[in-house]
């Protein structure tokens, strides 16, 4: 009798309410009625039981048809879905208060209201793959507006300003979907379905690494060598690209330009993904601290509330999806330090290395006390005095692009593992000096794959070369790299003919580098 009195009320609220609110508002009053009758006709308190169950029974497949359409719609939609059948159960009578679940050490279980299951049947499917559902939306929407925005040559201000928007548009996408998702999905899910959301931040990431590899191919290098943006002695194939020229050359000026603009894209999808993050260990940790609700275990399929969720470590540590910055901040540093490239690979087969002291029309050696700088040594002082006006023209663009950002230096230094300056240097000055460094450490790796051994000219001429670099890189307050220094000192003490640094291997420990510079400076003709 019940069920049936049900089925046709149900029946007579099909098809037409557009919102389940007005559904399920119309399907109180006639359970309202009902039970104003059930207590009439003094039925059995079993049977009034009953009551609820046979409409949340009936209920179910004009509920999925609201669940459905919100579930096309968007996690913010199945939560207004949710919002309103928690509502409805609790002006139904259903307990679902979480003060009512079974607390650790409780002795009593509470069962879950078949009433609660009829009427969360229809979101149960829907909950569990929101997650994944959510991700499919933002992949197609605003992370597709964020892909279409495109580097036009030579306008980075407008490229940062289209993307930053759009980069907005993607994270005020995830955060509310997941504001939603974290409400509607039971604890025990909670964590696999932020995961597929913040798959999307991995997207946005691959629009700044894609904008690094176009980068690349127009500059003439290749995203692998960006790993050894420091390390100006790794072999390249060819050095005629703009990542090579001065930034005086329009192609390398626009090349920094790209580079500027991708590095302040990465530092705000870097920002905006620890606060994402940082909201979702939050939602977590406090999910996982409170009972279960009723609600909560009949959405997990439960019949029966579960105990207080253990908090532990693993369950906050979500898989944080990899950004590009740091590539971002390498590809600032491998075009700053691009234009040494050339001399620096020049040098190993010079030939002032091994060069034979002049001789007179009498044939008398002429005596040669000292040597000027070689031309690839004098190449790369040049550079090194030009590179802190090309610094600060790449931070000035970085400035002009976004005013309110964090300054082009602090992000690439935030950034480079190989940042090892004087912590009294300003920020400027520790990134010149990271460039001004990595020469000096290429220099001397370059020096040590000359042949041995130098002629005694050839010695000279390397402490010529070695004075005048460390000369103009401390014209800039910069600390030498530690094997630049040994070096400077290995051949100021040979040319002095000091005799410790001689000595042979077998009697005295020396470094690799020791061993590799006194295969050079032990020479013939000394």
């Amino acid at each position: 009798f019940v069920r049936v009195r049900a089925q046709i009320g149900v029946k007579a609220l099909e098809g037409r309410y557009d919102d389940i609110g007005g559904l399920l508002h119309a399907a109180l009053a006639l359970i309202t009625e009902e039970r104003t009758f059930a207590e009439a006709a003094e039925m059995s308190d079993a049977v009034q039981e009953q009551l609820i169950e046979r409409f949340a029974d009936a209920m179910q497949t004009e509920i999925q048809r609201h669940v459905d359409r919100a579930e096309n719609i968007g996690a913010v939609s199945v939560r207004g879905v949710y919002d309103a059948l928690v509502g409805f159960c609790a002006d139904a009578g259903l307990d679902t208060d979480e003060s009512s679940a079974l607390s650790v050490g409780a002795a009593h279980v509470q069962r879950v209201p078949l009433a609660l299951h009829h009427l969360l049947e229809p979101l149960r499917e829907c909950v569990e793959r929101l997650g994944m559902a959510e991700a499919d939306r933002i992949q197609g929407g605003s992370l597709g507006a964020l892909r279409a925005v495109e580097y036009e040559t030579g306008r980075a201000e407008a490229y940062v300003r289209d993307a930053a928007r759009e980069m907005d548009c993607v994270f005020s996408d995830i955060s509310e979907t997941l504001d939603s998702l974290l409400v509607v999905v039971p604890a025990a899910m909670a964590r696999r379905a932020a995961e597929d959301v913040l798959v999307a931040v991995s997207e946005a990431s691959g629009v700044i690494s894609a904008g690094i590899a176009t980068l690349a191919d127009s500059a003439g290098f290749d995203v692998s060598d960006l790993a050894a943006a420091t390390e100006l002695d790794t072999p390249i194939a060819d050095l005629t690209g703009a990542a090579f020229q001065p930034l005086a050359n329009e192609d390398k000026l626009d090349a920094v330009s790209r580079s500027v603009a991708l590095a302040l894209l990465a530092e705000q999808l870097e920002n905006h993904t620890a606060t994402v993050v940082a909201n979702v260990r939050h939602r977590l940790a406090d999910m996982y601290s409170h009972p279960q609700s009723l609600i909560a275990a009949a959405l997990n399929g439960q019949n029966e509330v579960s105990e207080t969720m253990d908090l532990e470590a693993a369950d906050l540590d979500i898989e944080v999806p990899e950004i590009s910055a740091v590539a971002a901040a390498q590809a600032v540093v491998f075009l700053l330090g691009g234009a040494f490239r050339a001399p620096l690979e020049r040098i190993p087969a010079s030939s002032v290395w091994h060069g034979a002291a002049a001789r007179s029309s009498m044939g008398v050696t002429v005596p040669q006390f000292s040597c000027a700088p070689s031309e690839d040594a004098v190449e790369i002082g040049e550079k090194m005095h030009i590179l802190l006006p090309e610094l600060g023209q790449a931070v000035a663009m970085h400035a002009q692009c976004a005013p309110d950002a964090m300054p082009l230096y602090t992000f690439v230094l935030q950034h480079m593992s190989a940042c090892d300056g004087d912590e009294d240097d300003s920020p400027l000055l520790a990134m010149l000096a990271l460039v001004l460094r990595s020469v000096q450490r290429a220099f001397v790796r370059q020096v040590c794959c000359v042949e041995a051994p130098l002629s005694a000219l050839g010695c000279r001429q390397l402490a010529a070369d070695t004075e005048y670099i460390a000369s103009v890189a401390a014209s800039f307050g910069a600390m030498p790299d530690p094997d630049f220094a040994e070096l400077l000192t290995s051949v100021l003490r040979h040319n002095a003919e000091a005799s410790d640094i001689l000595e042979s291997p077998e009697h005295v420990e020396l470094t690799e580098l020791q061993r590799a510079l006194h295969a050079l400076l032990i020479h013939s003709d000394n």
